[in-house]
């Protein structure tokens, strides 16, 4: 989860119940943090604002959520009835932004903008329409690092990152990777169709 984003999330836990529950009785925000085996947490997460809530049977729901601003776990102070933890404000260190690091950003943008409408060719609808590529760089960079299919793991390190430089370095290789990956399911689709047309073979 990163700032400025939006996530939709469905609650049927008990202990997530509790929380939502507190925290829209308190008008709270609450943390994301990427959890990995064994309870083992990730210290680096995003606050998050509940926007919308739709109740189901049984006390469940959807909650439509957005991202805040990012922290870091101190240590965690209990774990009933949901985790509750002592944290800071985790901002970047670094937000100056130079002539070079501009035009990587342009180019990040152009590789954004390249995929938006090879995506739309695969899926034959106009998302790319419907996508606003934020001129600000930490929303650019985070709007794309949302959308990327690369593990948890390495949007942790994105998240991680404090500065746009960083951040626009680690983006850069697995954007173009992901624009390889589109490509190349596009040119399937289009061999794809070749086939069916020329009644060479018929693929279900």
């Amino acid at each position: 989860m990163f700032p400025e984003m939006n996530l939709p999330l469905h609650i049927f836990e008990e202990r997530y119940k509790n929380l939502i529950s507190d925290c829209l009785k308190a008008n709270k925000k609450f943390g994301i943090v990427l959890a990995r085996e064994n309870d083992v947490y990730a210290k680096v997460g995003t606050i998050v604002e509940i926007i919308d809530i739709e109740n189901l049977e049984e006390g469940m729901m959807n909650i439509f959520t957005e991202g805040r601003k990012r922290f870091e776990i101190i240590n965690f102070i209990t774990e009933e009835p949901y985790h509750i933890a002592e944290i800071k404000s985790y901002e970047d260190t670094d937000v100056k932004v130079d002539n070079e690091l501009s035009l990587s950003l342009k180019q990040i943008k152009r590789l954004a903008s390249k995929a938006l409408k090879i995506f739309d060719l695969i899926s034959e609808e106009e998302h790319s329409k419907k996508i606003r590529l934020p001129a600000k760089p930490d929303e650019l960079l985070f709007l794309i690092a949302t959308n990327l299919t690369c593990s948890y793991d390495e949007k942790q390190i994105i998240l991680e990152t404090r500065s746009i430089r960083d951040r626009a370095e680690k983006i850069m290789p697995l954007l173009d990777e992901e624009l390889k990956k589109l490509e190349i399911l596009l040119e399937n689709k289009n061999t794809k169709k070749d086939v069916e047309k020329n009644g060479k073979l018929k693929i279900s």
